[in-house]
């Protein structure tokens, strides 16, 4: 359980935890794996959302899942015409709306972002390891700790 004086002051800094999906770069899950290939080899982002046309979250893609796609099934460049929906991620660590910060701690212990869902898995942004360090680092040079007296 995180302190409930800590906490307090991470939630203060919630604006700064959640990127809006409309400000992302996200692929289309009916996107063909070489048009995902080709964003993804020129972006800094390891791996990025994969919503519908609806804007409903599908899962999360990465340049690796695509060559390892490709050599798998020895595959050209041309021959990567699919959907992209077929070799995303699914089982990805997600978040609803009404998150609890515990729950976004333990989670971004093994992913570098977390998408947030709405109550219809509408994707509505991404929280992630970054955004909450910096909460963290702002608590450690900021946070004023009252010591106890004997």
């Amino acid at each position: 359980m995180i302190s409930p004086k800590i906490e307090g002051f991470l939630w203060e800094q919630e604006e700064t935890f959640l990127t809006p999906a409309d400000k992302l770069a996200v692929i289309i899950d009916s996107h063909n794996i070489d048009h995902a290939k080709l964003l993804l080899s020129h972006m800094t982002f390891s791996r990025v959302p994969v919503v519908t046309v609806d804007n409903c979250f599908v899962g999360t893609i990465g340049l690796n899942e695509i060559n390892q796609y490709q050599m798998d099934n020895e595959l050209s460049d041309q021959e990567l015409n699919q959907d992209i929906s077929l070799i995303c991620k699914r089982d990805v660590a997600t978040l609803k709306g009404d998150y609890e910060l515990a729950d976004v701690l333990r989670k971004l212990i093994d992913e570098p972002f977390l998408p947030v869902l709405g109550e219809k898995d509408e994707f509505q942004g991404i929280i992630t390891r970054k955004s909450i360090l910096k909460a963290v680092n702002s608590l450690f040079h900021n946070f004023d700790i009252v010591e106890k007296k004997k």
